[in-house]
């Protein structure tokens, strides 16, 4: 620092001079606000890494030779703070090249922490660190010993609601193996024998409900008329029909026409296709452009037309002249049948007998009338537009709600419908609650017993009104000793029964020998199997027991299963038996819930008895639900 601008500690007693104030400016112009005040003290080690370096203008300059290049500070990171990364101040050690530091050196940073104990390598800051950690669940990709991906549930649709409800051919046949048994089901049993199989159910569609009140009404449902197959929209339905059963309307057939005239420089082609498309200045080239694009092309429309090029070879015109030769002619086929039911009216009506003396006028020969020509054409699309004003009825129909037969669901084009219905279906296969609730109100009016029992209040189905005993109440010896029998060994099978009430076993049915067998070994086979096991008493008893516990449970004092298991309520008093008897609800469980058996499963019975009993019935249009 200049000797003028020091202070002197002990403070003069001379007079100053009278130009003492006095600043002469030009004594500060080598002055630097540099880093020269925190020079005289030493830093601290652990707040910046060690001490500062001198001042700019009083570091040794590095252009000399052996100098490294000069600092790039566009890398710059302030280092941590610790004893082994202070760095000696400048002048004592020459600056490195930036290559050696890079390449384990030393750098303003210190050095590298790695090795047991250190953190991980973080590399350099433009990119030049370690290799980059990809995969693991927290970056999207899967990584050896992380956690699994999670399950995603059914589909659930932002759009549509779906109910399940029993076909009427499988719910008849249900129905019928219920009350024939007796037994008693538990509701979501049934639910789940509804929708075990496509051809059991009707799926019911229809839109959500608006949440705000002033949306828009939503677009009704379009139902294809041909197949009864629902649409989202009256367009896709139109498209299926011509799909699909454009024969139910047309007569098609190619024939030989004439090649398009006009002067034709150039034709275009399709890129992705090959296809020949025709000349811009063709009447049809947009129409056939755009059915290309639909039945071939996958690419918005705006990004398809950039695809097409245009091609002036003389050859290539040719080639698509000869190819606009052959054509597909849709010739209309429903003007005879639409007039067919009038010929049988008109031949009907008796011809009058002419009056007596009345001189009946001869019958003038006039030609038939010529029937006119039916209305062909030449495009699928003058074909579409005459279908449509002609006979749309015939086509499409529009339905608030859809009525679909499950049986039908493979013939759903994907998309957001069948998307809805097999989510839906899922989900109730897994818990069908749903289907359950909705099965409630058609058992009822078929007459069945619906109630619940135990804290859960699971429900159960059955033909049969339950009924109480009240004390002192008298059956028959045979009856009440069996039904107290019951009551004091509850959830006994029926099965038990004859060994542990009457004290014998019942005789197993027969089984089938499993391979046929011929002469004495075949006796010995039907002498064994038509030998009696019981005596004439025994077969009595057996007898009188199936018949008491068949009158019991179909008069409702006593429950049977589906597995075959048997439960008496313990009698009760009458003001009680009123009670219980008229609610739907019975806070007390049965000892023992049963649990459903394969072999005891109300879906083989119905099953069975569908296929045997019931004939097939034809498929159900879908129809919209009385409103």
């Amino acid at each position: 620092m200049p000797a003028s601008l020091r202070m002197s500690e002990t403070p003069s007693n001379d007079k100053p001079a009278k130009d003492f104030n006095k600043i002469d400016l030009a004594q500060l112009q080598s002055f630097s606000f540099g880093t020269q005040w925190s020079q005289d003290k030493a830093e601290t080690p652990g707040n910046s890494g060690g001490p500062r370096e001198s001042r700019r203008d009083e570091r040794p300059r590095r252009d000399g030779p052996g100098a490294g290049a000069p600092r790039d500070r566009r890398g710059f990171r302030k280092p941590a703070g610790s004893e082994s990364d202070a760095v000696a101040p400048a002048g004592d050690t020459p600056a490195a090249p930036r290559e050696q530091r890079r390449e384990g050196g030393y750098d303003s940073r210190g050095p590298r922490r790695e090795g047991p104990g250190g953190a991980p390598n973080r590399g350099d800051f433009r990119g030049q660190g370690g290799p980059r950690r990809e995969g693991g669940p927290r970056f999207g990709g899967p990584r050896e010993g992380g956690f699994p991906p999670r399950e995603q549930g059914p589909y659930i649709s932002p759009f549509f609601n779906v109910t399940f409800y029993p076909d009427d051919t499988g719910f008849a046949a249900l129905a019928k193996a219920i009350r024939s048994s007796c037994r008693t089901y538990e509701l979501f049993e049934i639910a789940r024998v509804i929708i075990g199989k496509n051809d059991r159910f009707i799926a019911v569609v229809q839109h959500k409900p608006a949440e705000n009140a002033a949306a828009t009404k939503p677009a009704p449902f379009a139902i294809s008329v041909p197949d009864g197959i629902p649409f989202e929209s009256e367009a896709a339905a139109i498209d299926h029909v011509l799909e699909k059963h454009l024969g139910h309307f047309f007569d098609v057939a190619d024939v030989e026409i004439d090649a398009p005239k006009g002067n034709f420089q150039v034709v275009n082609r399709c890129t992705v296709t090959g296809e020949l498309l025709g000349p811009p200045n063709y009447h049809r080239y947009n129409q056939i452009v755009q059915q290309h694009h639909a039945a071939n092309i996958k690419l918005p429309f705006e990004v398809y037309r950039n695809k097409i090029e245009s091609v002036r070879e003389p050859e290539v015109i040719a080639q698509w002249l000869e190819k606009m030769k052959k054509a597909t002619r849709y010739t209309w086929k429903l003007t005879q049948a639409a007039a067919a039911p009038a010929t049988p009216a008109a031949e009907s009506a008796p011809a009058a007998e002419p009056a007596e003396g009345e001189v009946t006028p001869k019958a003038v020969a006039t030609p038939a009338a010529e029937a006119a020509p039916a209305p062909a054409f030449d495009s699928i699309e003058e074909a579409r537009q005459y279908l449509l004003s002609t006979a749309k009825e015939k086509v499409v129909r529009t339905v608030e709600s859809v009525r679909f037969a499950g049986k039908n669901l493979e013939l759903l084009p994907d998309g957001e419908l069948r998307r809805t219905i097999e989510g839906a279906l899922e989900r109730q296969r897994r818990f069908p609650l749903d289907t359950a609730n909705a099965l409630r109100g058609r058992l009822r009016r078929e007459g069945f017993t619906i109630f619940k029992k135990g804290s859960k209040g699971i429900s159960y189905v059955c033909a049969v009104k339950r009924k109480f005993r009240i004390p002192n109440q008298t059956f028959s010896d045979s009856i009440g000793a069996l039904i107290s029998f019951i009551e004091t060994h509850p959830m006994i099978k029926a099965s038990e029964l004859s060994e542990k009430f009457l004290g014998f076993a019942a005789p197993a049915a027969p089984a089938k020998p499993a391979a046929p067998v011929e002469g004495a070994e075949a006796a010995e086979v039907v002498a064994e199997v038509s030998a009696p096991t019981l005596s004439g008493e025994q077969q009595a008893k057996l007898n009188r027991l199936n018949g008491d516990l068949r009158w019991l449970v179909s008069e409702g004092y006593v429950t049977e299963f589906i597995d075959g298991r048997l439960f008496a309520p313990a009698p009760v008093v009458e003001s009680r038996k009123k009670e219980i008897e008229g609610a739907e609800h019975d806070p007390e469980n049965f000892p023992d819930v049963p649990t459903p058996e394969a072999a005891a499963n109300p879906s083989e019975e119905a099953s069975a008895q569908a296929e045997t009993e019931t004939p097939a019935a034809e498929e159900p249009k879908p129809e919209t639900p009385a409103s």
